[in-house]
């Protein structure tokens, strides 16, 4: 049986409400990953640095907590975005990109 073909505005009512969803989740790599740049800031001397002694396990933990949010993320949208070839792929990857991170970093930084 072939799979389903899917068109773009399918695939956008699926995507939006999904990436909205999933940014619950992704919340607590997103904070490390802020974090983990902001020690990286700090190292440079661009930023008020923090205590060096454990920057390093603190830097890892939050790249490999984004990279696993990062491929949770690409897999799930990949399920349904690459059955509609009239999609245009990079506007709809920016906005997985931006309805992931932009929910979290305002809960984060300005919310909470």
């Amino acid at each position: 049986m072939p799979r389903r073909e899917l068109r773009p505005d399918q695939v956008w009512l699926i995507g939006v409400p999904l990436n909205l969803l999933l940014a619950i989740p992704c919340a607590f790599p997103v904070a490390l990953g802020m974090f983990g740049l902001q020690i990286l800031a700090g190292e440079l001397g661009l930023a008020e640095a923090e205590a060096a002694g454990e920057a390093d396990v603190k830097i890892l933990f939050g790249l490999v907590a984004f990279l696993l949010a990062g491929l949770v993320v690409f897999g799930l949208n990949a399920l349904f975005a690459f059955r509609a070839p009239q999609l245009k792929a990079g506007p709809y990857w920016l906005a997985v990109a931006l309805l992931i991170i932009v929910p979290d970093v305002l809960y984060w930084t300005v919310i909470r």
